[in-house]
C-alpha cells in the first residue's frame, strides 16, 4: 500500500511542477527562514544558561534617585556589599567580586599586547563562571601580584613557552605605570555565550596591594560588580528586602547625608545579556523584548507557510476528485483515503524540511556575515537545530495534512465520477486563511517600515557634537614605546599635516559609556544630592575637534596641572543648581579630590546614541597620554590624508599597531541591535511576500479550477477579460478589506508598543500602513490577473469537451 502511495505522490508532483515547486519551495524557505531566527534567538538567551549554579546565580545591581528625581539603573556596585550580605543573610552562600580594569599593555620580555578583558576577581570566581583550568593553581589567587590568562592570550604572549611561573608585565594608567604579576594559571578561553570573557585575570588582592584592606569596607566606591549565590530554596524578592535592609543599617546614614536613595536588586545572571535596563555594563547585550518579536516573526512565518500549504492542497482537491471517486467505488473507505493524504502530507513535510536544512547548512554562514548576526561560526551544525527540523516536521504533517486530508476523504463518490461535486470555499475556509496569511504579512511589512524609519531617525537627530571627517586611532602602546607621555608629540607631529584641522584626546570617545561616576560633586557650600555625574578626562583641542559648543566660560588653561579646572556640561549645571551659565563660571566644584574651579559649560551633547539618556557631565583637563585620539580631516582625499597620520604614527612609534576607524561608523555600531531587527525584518517580510503570493495564486487556482466550465461559457457568450477578472477576484476584493480593517490597528498596536522604549521616535504616520496595504492590493491583483490570463487564452471548447 504504501508502495502506491509514493507511486502516486511522484505522479502528481511531477505531473503538477510548477504548484509541486511552490508548494514545497514554499514550505522549504519558510522553515529554513523560522530556523534562521529561532538559532539566533536561542543563541542570544543561552548567555550563562549552562553554568553549574545558572539557577542560583544573581548580580547586585543598584539603582540611584536623587533629591531631584534622577534615576540611574546602574550594574556596578561596591566591595563591601558582597561580604556584607553574605555574612548577615542566610539565603546568601556565597558571593564573587570583579573589577573591570580597563585597557593594558601586558607583555613577557619583548612580545607585548593591548587587552582590554582584563578582570581583578576574587577566587570564588572560578567556581561561579566554570573556569576550564589547563594548567595552574586557583588556589594562589588569594594572593597579590598574580595573573591568570586565558589559553589564546598565553599563546600571543608566550608562545610555545609554559608560562606558569613566569612574570607577566602589566601596564596601565590604574597603576600608573609597569607592575610585575606571575602567572600561577592557563585557562580555556571563555565560551562565546557569557556575558563576562576576561582574557587575563588578576587577583583580587592585587587592590589591597595598592590602595589597603579597607577598600573592602567601602560602600560608595562603586566600580565593580558583585555577584551573589543564593541557596537554592532562597526567594529572591526576600532575600532583595533582606540585601536592602543590611543596606541601610550600614549606609543609610551616610545616604541621608548625601540626598540619594539607593535600591538594590537581584537580577539572575542568565538573564544579564539580554538586558538593556542597567548602564555600566562590562558589554552591550541585546535586547530581551526584541527577541520575542523575533519569536512573534518566526510564528508568523510558520503559521502563513502552514496555512498557504493547506490552501495550496485544498486548490489540488477539484483535480483528485475523480481519483477519489474511483478509489471509493473500487472499496477504498474514508480511513484509507485519510491515511492516504496525510502520508502524502507527511512526504512533502519530510522533503521540505530536508530542503530547509540543506539551505541552513549551506547559507547560515553567510546571513551571519551579512545580516551581522554575531553568532559563532559553528553554530549552524545539524545538531544544534535537529530538534527543531523534527519539530517543524511533525507540527507541519499534522496542521497542514489533518484538515486537506478530511476534506479530501468526505467527497460523495457519485458527486466527484459525474463532475457535480460541489466543494464550497466558505466551508473550506479558504477565504479566511487567506485573509490571515495576508493580516500577517501586512503586520510585517508595516514592521520592516517602521523599524528602518526609526532606525533612520535615530541617525539623524542633532547629537550636539559633529562627527563627520574624523578618524580616530589608539594611543601607541606605553610600554612597549618608554611610559612617556606623547600627547605633546602626537598635537605637533599629526596635528602639524596641512589635511589636519584639529586633534584631541580622550579617555573614551563618543559611541563609548563612560565608566567613571559619582556622586560626590557638589557646589562648595551646598549639599550632595545624590545626583550621578561621569567624569571624563580630555585633552588639548577635545572641543575644537568635536565642535562642541559653549554657552559660558572658556577653554581649559593648558599651563595648569592636571584636574584644576572642570568644565560641566547642560545637564550638570541643572544638576548642580544653577540658573544658567554664567552664574557657575567661577564657582568651585567639591569632591573628595579637592575643589577645583568650574570655568566653561558646554551644551550637551551625546556621548552614546539618542537612546540613552545624557548625563551630568564633569570634562577634566589632563596633559597626559589618553586612550584615544581623534582627527579632524579636511579634504577631497581622505585616503591620502589617513596614509599621511599613518605614515608619521607608525614612524615615531615602531612598536605599536596603527588601530584606527572612522567615527561616524564606530558611533553607528550602538545601532547594531536596531539593524539587525530591520535586517531579520526584512528577510521574514521577503519570505512572508513570497508565501502570500503563493496563497494567492493557491486559493484563486481553486476558484478558476471550480468555475473553469462558467468561464469558458461565459468567455462564448462574449465576456470581456476584465469581466471575468472582476468575476474572480470581485469577491476578494472585500475580503481584501476584511484583511486591511482588521490587519492596521494589529499593526499600530504592536508597532506603537514597540516604539514607547525609544527616547526619541518616529511618528506612525498613515503611509506605515498605507504603502502596505497598496503592496498588498498590487500582489493580489497580479496573482488575479495570473489566474485570468490562464483562463482567458485556454480554448473554451478544451474545457468544455473534457467536462
Amino acid at each position: 500500500m504504501l508502495k502506491n502511495y509514493f507511486k502516486i505522490l511522484w505522479r502528481k508532483l511531477v505531473s503538477d511542477k510548477v504548484n509541486s515547486i511552490i508548494h514545497i519551495g514554499g514550505l522549504a524557505i519558510g522553515i529554513s527562514a523560522a530556523l534562521i531566527i529561532l538559532i539566533y534567538v536561542n543563541f542570544e538567551q543561552s548567555y550563562d544558561s549552562d553554568l553549574m549554579y545558572s539557577d542560583q546565580l544573581y548580580r547586585v545591581n543598584l539603582t540611584s534617585i536623587s533629591n531631584d528625581g534622577l534615576v540611574e539603573k546602574s550594574a556596578r556596585t561596591s566591595p563591601a556589599m558582597g561580604e556584607t550580605f553574605a555574612k548577615e543573610i542566610a539565603s546568601v552562600e556565597d558571593f564573587s567580586r570583579v573589577v573591570i580594569l580597563g585597557e593594558v599593555i601586558a607583555g613577557f620580555e619583548e612580545q607585548f599586547v593591548r587587552e582590554e578583558n582584563i578582570f581583578l576577581t576574587d577566587q570564588h570566581y572560578f567556581e561561579f563562571f566554570d573556569v576550564d583550568l589547563i594548567k595552574g593553581d586557583f588556589d594562589q589567587m588569594n594572593e597579590p601580584l598574580k595573573a591568570m590568562l586565558s589559553k589564546s592570550t598565553a599563546e600571543k604572549i608566550f608562545g610555545a613557552l609554559n608560562p606558569v611561573g613566569k612574570t607577566l608585565e602589566i601596564n596601565s594608567t590604574n597603576f600608573d605605570g609597569t607592575v610585575e604579576f606571575q602567572v600561577v594559571g592557563i585557562y580555556n578561553s571563555t565560551p562565546t555565550n557569557r556575558h563576562l570573557r576576561p582574557e587575563i585575570l588578576i587577583s583580587y588582592a592585587t587592590l589591597h596591594h595598592f590602595i589597603g584592606k579597607g577598600i573592602d569596607q567601602s560602600f560608595d566606591w562603586l566600580n565593580q560588580f558583585s555577584f551573589l549565590k543564593l541557596s537554592p530554596a532562597a526567594s529572591v524578592p526576600e532575600t532583595e528586602l533582606a540585601i536592602n535592609k543590611s543596606l541601610q543599617a550600614h549606609y543609610g546614614e551616610s545616604l541621608k547625608t548625601s540626598g540619594s536613595n539607593w535600591d538594590l536588586s537581584l537580577q539572575p545572571v542568565n538573564a544579564i545579556h539580554t538586558s538593556l535596563e542597567y548602564t555600566g555594563e562590562y558589554e552591550k547585550g541585546v535586547d530581551g523584548e526584541k527577541l520575542n518579536y523575533f519569536l512573534w516573526i518566526a510564528g508568523f512565518v510558520l503559521l502563513m507557510v502552514y496555512l498557504n500549504s493547506i490552501n495550496i492542497s485544498n486548490a489540488k482537491a477539484m483535480t483528485r476528485a475523480k481519483e477519489i471517486g474511483v478509489r471509493k467505488v473500487s472499496g477504498g473507505d474514508r480511513i484509507q483515503i485519510f491515511f492516504q493524504f496525510l502520508f502524502e502530507s507527511f512526504l512533502l513535510n519530510l522533503l521540505a524540511s530536508v530542503l530547509a536544512t540543506l539551505l541552513v547548512l549551506s547559507c547560515g554562514d553567510l546571513l551571519n556575515s551579512v545580516l551581522d548576526l554575531g553568532l559563532p561560526k559553528d553554530i549552524f551544525q545539524f545538531d544544534s537545530f535537529a530538534s527543531y527540523i523534527l519539530a517543524f516536521w511533525v507540527f507541519g504533517t499534522l496542521l497542514s495534512g489533518i484538515y486537506p486530508a478530511i476534506i479530501l476523504a468526505s467527497f460523495s463518490p457519485a458527486g466527484a465520477l459525474k463532475g457535480t461535486l460541489k466543494f464550497k470555499l466558505k466551508s473550506a475556509f479558504a477565504r479566511p486563511l487567506l485573509v490571515i496569511q495576508l493580516v500577517f504579512c501586512l503586520v510585517i511589512i508595516a514592521g520592516v517600515l517602521t523599524v528602518y524609519k526609526q532606525l533612520n531617525f535615530m541617525r539623524d537627530q542633532n547629537l550636539g557634537l559633529s562627527l563627520e571627517d574624523k578618524l580616530v586611532f589608539r594611543s601607541p602602546m606605553l610600554f612597549v614605546e618608554g611610559s612617556g607621555n606623547y600627547q605633546e608629540q602626537i598635537q605637533n607631529s599629526i596635528g602639524s599635516l596641512n589635511a589636519v584641522t584639529s586633534i584631541g584626546a580622550t579617555n573614551e570617545i563618543p559611541g563609548n559609556e563612560v565608566y567613571w561616576r559619582s556622586d560626590d560633586y557638589h557646589v562648595e557650600g551646598k549639599e550632595k544630592n545624590g545626583v550621578m555625574y561621569t567624569s571624563l578626562s580630555v585633552g588639548e583641542g577635545y572641543f575644537d575637534v568635536f565642535e562642541i559648543k559653549f554657552l559660558a566660560g572658556r577653554p581649559f588653561n593648558l599651563a595648569l596641572d592636571q584636574g584644576s579646572e572642570a568644565i560641566i556640561n547642560r545637564k550638570a549645571l541643572a544638576a548642580l543648581g544653577f540658573q544658567n551659565p554664567e552664574e557657575a563660571i567661577g564657582k568651585l566644584l567639591e569632591s573628595r579630590n579637592g575643589k577645583i574651579p568650574i570655568v566653561a559649560v558646554v551644551d550637551d551633547y551625546r556621548q552614546q546614541g539618542v537612546n540613552v539618556e545624557i548625563d551630568p557631565m564633569v570634562l577634566n583637563y589632563s596633559p597626559q597620554d589618553l586612550n584615544y585620539y581623534v582627527v579632524d580631516i579636511t579634504g577631497s582625499d581622505p585616503t591620502a590624508s589617513l596614509k599621511e597620520v599613518e605614515r608619521i604614527f607608525k614612524k615615531a612609534y615602531v612598536s605599536s599597531p596603527f588601530e584606527y576607524y572612522f567615527l561616524d561608523e564606530h558611533f553607528d555600531k550602538q545601532y547594531k541591535s536596531e539593524q539587525q531587527f530591520v535586517q531579520l525584518f526584512g528577510m521574514a517580510s521577503l519570505v512572508a511576500v513570497l508565501i502570500a503570493v503563493m496563497g494567492i495564486l493557491g486559493v484563486t487556482n481553486q476558484l478558476v479550477l471550480q468555475r473553469n466550465k462558467e468561464l469558458s461559457i461565459r468567455k462564448i457568450l462574449g465576456a470581456t477579460p476584465f469581466q471575468l477578472l472582476n468575476l474572480i477576484s470581485g469577491e476578494y476584493l472585500v475580503w481584501l478589506s476584511v484583511c486591511f480593517l482588521a490587519g492596521i490597528p494589529v499593526s499600530y498596536f504592536i508597532l506603537s508598543g514597540w516604539l514607547e522604549k525609544f527616547h526619541v521616535q518616529v511618528s506612525l504616520g498613515l503611509w506605515f500602513f498605507l504603502i502596505p496595504s497598496l503592496s498588498i492590493l498590487l500582489m493580489f491583483l497580479i496573482a488575479t490577473a495570473y489566474q485570468t490570463a490562464k483562463a482567458v487564452f485556454v480554448n473554451p471548447a478544451d474545457i468544455l469537451n473534457d467536462e
